[in-house]
């Protein structure tokens, strides 16, 4: 069983450009560190998304990146969007476990997390080597979004977004948010080869695109179509005009309006 409160390497910064880069240079460096290996820092100057998008980190905000082989995680290659998934819930469990049940919770396929409709965590998963996967978790925390620098302004002008701040009005423990994460990740990846399609239940359960026309931009081609839900493997199944298609990676916007 995995169990990640045995992390081997920490690394902690006030300020970095990015705890993903920080990590794929030490694991690719002479002296690799012992793993799994945790990056912690209190901002970053170049945090970023998929397909390079940008991640605003003000200061206050949890960001972290775990680094970690493979096999030691008795995962495959072919496991990744499982894996995918299987951290977007437990970031959902993290932040569900201190905001008020009011507060409406829910997975963008296939690993961002939203409260009321609004962005609070973005995942980056990365592999330097054919052994290694980094992961990328920011959440904001204790940043309040009234205090977004004005070059990131126009980039979230119609992607709302919210924080832990925000939402409960008083600053959270960073520490405690970090160790619940990670006891949850484990339980998550365990799932991975023990329960794969309760796993993928359960995300579709909090799948906030489903019923909704979306847009993908996936391996140079376009797909449009009605989100059905989640197939057994964690695709995403979309209804486009003359078939179903899983789709698998991609970039996704709706098809008419912003988030």
């Amino acid at each position: 069983m995995i169990d990640l409160l045995t992390i081997r390497t920490i690394e902690y910064y006030n300020c970095i450009s990015s705890t993903n880069d920080r990590l794929k240079e030490i694991l690719k460096s002479s002296i690799p560190p012992k793993l799994p290996c945790l990056i912690i820092a209190k901002q970053q100057t170049a945090g970023r998304g998929r397909g390079n998008k940008i991640w605003w980190s003000g200061e206050g905000a949890l960001l972290m990146s775990l680094g970690f082989e493979l096999a030691a995680f008795s995962l495959k290659r072919s496991d990744l969007l499982l894996f995918s998934l299987a951290v977007g819930l437990a970031v959902l469990k993290t932040i569900r476990n201190y905001l008020p049940e009011k507060n409406n919770i829910g997975l963008h396929w296939p690993n961002d997390v939203y409260v009321d409709g609004k962005k609070i965590s973005g995942i980056l998963i990365e592999s330097p080597t054919p052994q290694h996967l980094v992961l990328g978790v920011g959440i904001n925390v204790n940043n309040r979004l009234n205090e977004i620098p004005p070059e990131f302004r126009t980039e979230f002008k119609n992607k709302p977004i919210t924080s832990f701040i925000d939402i409960l009005d008083g600053t959270t423990d960073h520490s405690v948010l970090i160790t619940t994460f990670l006891i949850l990740l484990s339980n998550e990846i365990n799932r991975i080869t023990l329960e794969p399609l309760e796993l993928v239940q359960e995300a579709e359960r909090y799948c906030v695109q489903i019923g909704k026309e979306l847009t993908i931009r996936s391996d140079h081609k376009v797909i449009r179509g009605l989100c059905l839900g989640l197939a057994p493997d964690g695709s995403l199944r979309l209804q486009t005009s003359n078939h179903i298609e899983n789709v698998q990676t991609g970039i996704i916007g709706l098809t008419e309006g912003n988030f």
